[in-house]
């Protein structure tokens, strides 16, 4: 039997104990307090040192440990160790990272570590591991640590009070504007780029010495941001709003020159990885075959960075440049935003206010320093003075000490009868004889003076503010002429403009193109199909898919394809890849979405949107028809369908056409073979977004088509069972619409057929028909003579149809202009003023019987 487990004591809390808080203030306290932290202790950086405090720490340890630039390296590892075990109790990967960096001559203007092994690259590589990895400070980084144990700034615990670690670092350069900054705290950001070393000490001395000195005088001085790849910085405006206020707007740009007709970039844009700036040109250069760019290559080596965009010959260099800049990250937008630490406090500061922060901060550091040297000074000058002191009267001295029983006992002799301070009696003590020699006392009274003269310096320092501006300028002078870097960045007033004319980028080839209903597109050159001598009957197809366009295009020109589900894509030919010969082509979902169960009915082709005055009509299965100006379908991007038509539900397009300045009537015609015909104007121009209005009575009754006619056309029918039939228009009577029409065929009890497609012809054209086998019939118009609306349907092919297609092109003609509304002429007015005199297919319409001429009187009438 299993031993009974006792049940653990209820613990009861003393009510005192229970803090009572409403969550939100709660919630509200602990992010203020972590905001709070991470602002002053994480990410941004103190303006005085320009470092944030994982930075500060490492360098600090590395003093410690004496990795000095002269010294041998150690493992980065080690000092990793010792920042996270001291002073920094966070993720040893974060402590490294921020190691690596500062080593890192593309990321910093002057590194503040020396890194022995792989520290990563400019293509983005991560460094090596840190037990891999050796460690030092850089020489410049020595000048951030300098006289750091003269007591020159503030100290504080460590995490653990086990440590003291400094507040800040001497910084005996601006490093936050040498170096720059970047980081992301709560509420707040920041980003300072990297300025030239020799520009910003200049300008600090010039504030030195000239502390209300206008920004356009310093301006003058530090030209604009220096960064540590070079480049082109543009925009004199954004530097000066930047150096005002904080925050401005430049952009950066690569160096680049012609070489053999080909582009070479040898310096890229701040903080752009190489590999992936490469990267990203081969896409651009592959998805715009146009722009006769043949490939791109990174030639970099040890000599240094070299990236060659080798161009065809019959390339425009200039505009190719340009459109690599607007298109790659060869030219980008670089964003100001000066936030720093002043007092603990996060702030937004200009250029000369973040100089005269720094400058406070190094004249408070001198002034510690030179407190520090002033007390070690007069120390040292009241040792001197009481060795010499002892060595007028030294016979007494060894009398003395002789005489003493130990070391403190002759100490306290000395200060008691022969009157020497403490200090002085324990130099003697400690002295060795040799130094009693005449030449020693020669050395020590030269020795005193000196250290006089270095005392009243001293206090001049502290006690005269000019005295220490002027130390302050001697000292800055020394380390830009030490130290000094020459500008890598070339600075322009003005921002080049990139915008070009896109056509220019493009150029001319002609093409031959085909479309098919599915959405496949195949584009042939015309030089390699007269070469070949290539015949259509070749083409490969996808089952059940077909052909539907055929169309001779240049590269400048653009294709609209106008779908079934209302929508059309716009185009640009340039985008439609080469195909070889024997392909089914590129599917528009390369491009652009495209669904399944989408088809496209019509392809227009549009070479200039100005001054395109056609229209496109368009007709739904549901009746309803509108016109849409070709100038309205111009789009801005490419890789989505646009609407052309606000279907309804169970609602689609089941024919596009051209409107030109030829045409005259549209005709409808309905699944069960009524044919309507209205003068073109008596359908409304709108926009791509409309309904359309009504063409059709009934609303039972499906389209299956409504196209344009112009004098010439006429009606070409197919059924669903294969059946066709040619009709003159001139058969068919003008109406007002909506009405029901007439019927174009008569309909079988027995055998009942309906109609499926219906085109505008003319002789000579030829109709493609996709039939239930899959096989694609072309049909010749010459071979079909035009029937009275009473003649039966003449039966082809007892499959079915699928699809069938008009092999005609659409050129937008940017000339031609359709005509503008008018009223009806006499013929329309004809249909209900003289119905008695009006002729049917030759007979006067008395002597038509009602249910052969199968037309309503009332709708007519009306």
């Amino acid at each position: 039997m299993a031993p009974k487990t006792k049940k653990p004591e209820e613990v009861v809390i003393p009510e005192e104990n229970i803090i009572d808080y409403a969550l939100d203030e709660l919630m509200g306290d602990r992010f203020g307090r972590y905001a709070k932290y991470i602002i002053q202790e994480r990410a941004l950086p103190d303006v005085r040192d320009g470092l944030k405090p994982v930075q500060r720490r490492i360098l600090y340890t590395m003093n410690e440990i004496q990795l000095f630039h002269d010294k041998a390296y150690k493992k980065s590892a080690r000092v990793v160790g010792e920042v996270i075990g001291k002073y920094h109790p966070h993720g040893d990967t974060s402590i490294y990272e921020a190691l690596v960096r500062m080593s890192q001559y593309w990321k910093l203007n002057v590194p503040l570590s020396d890194m022995h092994g792989n520290n990563g690259s400019i293509d983005g590589d991560s460094a090596a591991a840190m037990r891999y990895t050796e460690v030092r400070l850089s020489k410049t980084a020595e000048l951030l640590l300098r006289d750091l144990k003269k007591n020159s700034v503030q100290w504080a615990p460590n995490f653990d009070d086990s440590e003291t670690e400094p507040t800040v670092l001497p910084a005996y350069f601006p490093n936050i504007l040498v170096n720059g900054s970047t980081g992301i705290a709560a509420g707040y950001a920041t980003n300072i780029p990297p300025h030239n070393f020799n520009e910003i000490l200049d300008a600090t001395i010039r504030l030195i010495e000239r502390p209300h000195s206008s920004l356009d005088k310093i301006s003058k001085i530090i030209k604009g941001p220096d960064f540590p790849t070079g480049g082109v910085v543009m925009g004199k405006e954004g530097i000066l709003e930047a150096l005002a206020t904080g925050r401005g707007r430049v952009v950066i740009q690569s160096k680049t020159h012609i070489e053999d007709g080909n582009i070479i970039i040898t310096e890229i844009p701040y903080e752009i990885v190489k590999q992936d700036l490469v990267k990203k040109i081969g896409e651009a250069i592959e998805d715009n075959p146009q722009m006769e760019i043949k490939d791109i290559r990174d030639e970099t080596d040890r000599n240094g960075l070299r990236i060659v965009i080798e161009l065809n010959k019959d390339a425009n260099v200039e505009i190719a440049r340009k459109w690599l800049l607007k298109n790659t990250p060869l030219q980008v937008g670089y964003n100001y935003n000066n936030v720093v630490i002043v007092d603990k406090r996060p702030q937004l500061l200009g250029m000369i206010d973040i100089l005269k922060a720094y400058i406070n901060h190094l004249g408070e550091v001198f002034l510690r320093k030179t407190k520090f040297d002033l007390v070690k000074a007069e120390k040292r000058l009241e040792i001197v003075k009481g060795l010499v002191k002892a060595v007028s009267i030294l016979d007494q001295v060894i009398e003395i000490i002789r005489k003493s029983t130990n070391r403190s006992d002759a100490i306290e002799k000395l200060i008691s009868k022969l009157k020497f301070s403490e200090v002085q009696a324990i130099a003697i003590v400690d002295l060795r004889l040799y130094r009693l020699s005449s030449t020693d006392v020669h050395k020590l009274t030269a020795e005193a003076k000196e250290l006089e003269n270095t005392i009243k310096h001293y206090k001049d320092i502290i006690s005269d503010k000019l005295v220490l501006d002027q130390e302050l300028i001697e000292l800055l002078t020394v380390i830009r002429k030490d130290y000094g870097v020459e500008r890598r960045t070339e600075v322009i007033d003005e921002i080049e403009n990139i915008e070009i004319d896109f056509k220019e980028t493009i150029v001319k080839k002609d093409y031959k193109i085909w479309i098919s209903k599915d959405g496949y597109i195949k584009s042939l050159d015309q030089k390699y199909i007269a070469q070949n001598k290539l015949t259509q009957e070749s083409f490969a197809r996808k089952p059940h898919d077909m052909w539907i366009s055929t169309v001779e295009v240049s590269s400048l020109d653009n294709l609209i394809l106008v779908c079934s589900d209302g929508t059309y894509y716009l185009l640009p030919a340039y985008k439609i890849s080469e195909s070889k010969w024997k392909d089914i082509g590129m599917h528009i979902n390369k491009i652009a979405p495209f669904s399944g169960e989408n088809h496209i009915l019509a392809v227009f082709v549009v070479k200039y949107f100005e001054n395109a005055k056609q229209e496109i009509l368009i007709a739904s299965k549901k009746g309803m028809i509108k016109r849409v100006p070709v100038e309205n379908l111009e789009t801005k991007t490419f890789n989505r369908a646009f609407k052309i038509i606000n279907l309804g539900a169970d609602d689609e397009v089941v024919s596009a056409s051209l409107v030109t300045s030829q045409t005259e009537y549209v005709v409808m015609l309905t699944k069960t073979g009524f044919t309507v015909k209205y003068d073109i104007n008596e359908i409304p121009s709108s926009s791509p977004s409309s309904k359309g209005v009504k063409s059709t009575v009934s609303k039972n009754e499906d389209v299956v088509a409504g196209r344009v006619f112009d004098k010439n056309d006429e009606l070409f029918i197919i059924t669903e069972r294969g059946g066709i039939k040619r009709i003159k228009q001139t058969l068919i009577p003008v109406m007002s619409r909506p009405k029901r029409g007439v019927r174009s065929f008569p309909v079988s009890v027995s055998k009942p057929d309906f109609a499926s497609y219906a085109f505008n012809v003319k002789n000579g054209e030829k109709i493609a028909i996709l039939d239930s086998s899959d096989v694609v019939t072309t049909l010749d118009l010459k071979q079909f003579k035009s029937q009275s609306l009473e003649s039966k349907i003449i039966s082809i092919d007892e499959s079915g149809v699928q699809f069938a297609a008009l092999k005609r092109t659409f050129i937008i003609d940017n000339g031609d202009i359709p005509p503008s509304p008018q009223e009806k002429d006499d013929s329309t007015v004809m249909l209900t003023a003289n119905i008695s005199s009006m002729m049917v297919n030759g007979k006067n319409i008395d002597e038509i019987k009602t249910e052969e001429l199968m037309l309503d009187l009332d709708d007519l009438l009306d």
